[in-house]
């Protein structure tokens, strides 16, 4: 089973360290979670810890976290911590790694190579709403003069339209196009899509298709392999998404 998820994009730039941590691992009912904020063992969630960051080579002390609070806030990063009241993290810094944690929302990472520039975002319906990808991409070029037809972008697992049950109140929130209903009349259920959502904020803030990348591969439909609040609750642990430069 794969212990890390990797973009195949990413993957390709050799100045570029990034992973998504899985399920796979560690004991019920976390197995292998990497937040402290789940009620897990302290010492689990540090082995978990080092062995997801030790297997990409990354220093423990270079890491910078995003205290998340499902907001469309971004914040420039140049030195490691915990950032309060943001959802999305980005440095030009080398040696900095930017982690975001998730468990159906979606993780976002892009990369500028023209100005070497990185961004780590946690995208849920709240955050994709508020448009929290195009106002990385909108920071990323007003601080650093980032061109968004230059940036390469790696959308994570989430939560598929087939499984995000929401309110009404919630889907009205939305464009159509996200929203699906099952059944019909009083009793139709919307469901919705911010995986395409985020795609589609993508291209209108100027990023090429042909450089975005998307795992489409589905949290709560993949039990074995990934950590799904939506379908295991209080049981559910959480995976780390980390990207730096070298």
């Amino acid at each position: 089973m794969e212990n890390i998820i990797k973009s195949k994009i990413l993957s390709g730039v050799k100045e570029i360290v990034h992973g998504i941590s899985t399920k796979a691992g560690g004991s019920a009912p976390f197995h292998n979670n990497l937040s402290r904020h789940v009620g897990d063992d302290e010492s689990a969630v540090a082995e978990n810890r080092s062995r997801f960051f030790g297997s990409l080579s990354i220093d423990g002390s270079r890491l910078a976290h995003a205290n998340q609070v499902h907001s469309g806030n971004v914040t420039l990063v140049n030195e490691p911590g915990l950032y309060k009241e943001t959802d999305a993290l980005i440095t030009s810094e080398n040696d900095l790694y930017l982690v975001i944690s998730v468990a159906d929302c979606l993780p976002v990472m892009i990369y500028d190579p023209v100005k070497s520039v990185i961004a780590n975002i946690h995208s849920g319906w709240r955050g994709t709403q508020k448009g929290i990808v195009t106002n990385a991409v909108s920071l990323m070029a007003s601080e650093f003069s980032s061109s968004p037809a230059d940036m390469i972008v790696f959308i994570g697992p989430g939560i598929s339209r087939e499984y995000f049950e929401v309110g009404r109140e919630v889907a009205e929130l939305f464009d159509d196009k996200y929203v699906s209903f099952r059944d019909s009349g009083k009793s139709a259920k919307p469901f919705i899509d911010i995986g395409t959502a985020v795609i589609d904020q993508l291209k209108v803030a100027g990023v090429k298709p042909d450089n975005i990348e998307s795992s489409r591969l589905c949290t709560y439909s993949s039990p074995d392999l990934l950590h799904s609040y939506r379908r295991d609750r209080e049981n559910s642990g959480r995976m780390f998404a980390v990207i730096g430069k070298r």
